[in-house]
């Protein structure tokens, strides 16, 4: 019962944070029908469309709705630790199998004459490629040498200790209990 019923509360305030979202314009001016946190902020640019002025109050009003839904469902939801085990049996696998593809992706690497659309290769190069290609855009090979999956297994064995390690963040929280 007590699931449900908190499961139910966070669906009628996530139902309450969308209407407030998508409120109809009042006939008020703008500033009286602004929150009172945005009632120094000036008025829209000059020049700006009515649809405009009304995209930001709707805007307004999701951000205002979001961040009351999540000052609320995040405490009532905290001694729930349900979600854990489950999170960690995906993302134990998932950071592994990530380690694997870009060790060898790193020994790939030192055999460019190798086609990485060809099968073998293509299991390692396509899942990984994307990551590589943006993390290239931030460092560029050093001597011709690409070392952009070594950092990729550096920042997939940092967040695997921090978050599935033995003093992990998820491995307290289902330990303790909740947060």
């Amino acid at each position: 019962e007590g699931p449900m019923v908190r499961g139910s509360f966070l669906i009628q305030l996530a139902q309450l944070a969308a209407v407030a979202a998508v409120r109809l314009p009042t006939r008020t001016p703008p500033a009286v029908a602004r929150p009172p946190c945005l009632a120094t902020r000036p008025p829209a640019e000059v020049g700006a469309t009515p649809a405009l002025a009304a995209a930001e109050e709707r805007a307004t009003a999701w951000a205002l709705g979001a961040a009351t839904a999540m000052m609320v469902a995040l405490p009532a939801g905290a001694a729930d630790v349900a979600w854990v085990g489950p999170t960690k049996a995906v993302l134990s696998p998932l950071f592994a199998v990530y380690t694997l593809l870009f060790l060898f992706r790193t020994v790939l690497s030192w055999f460019p004459k190798y086609n990485l659309n060809a099968f073998p290769y293509n299991v390692a190069a396509w899942p990984t490629e994307p990551l590589l290609r943006a993390t290239r855009r931030l460092i560029p090979p050093v001597a011709g040498v690409d070392i952009t999956p070594i950092v990729w297994v550096a920042v997939i064995s940092f967040f695997s200790e921090i978050l599935l390690g033995p003093q992990g963040l998820l491995t307290i929280v289902q330990k303790k209990g909740g947060f």
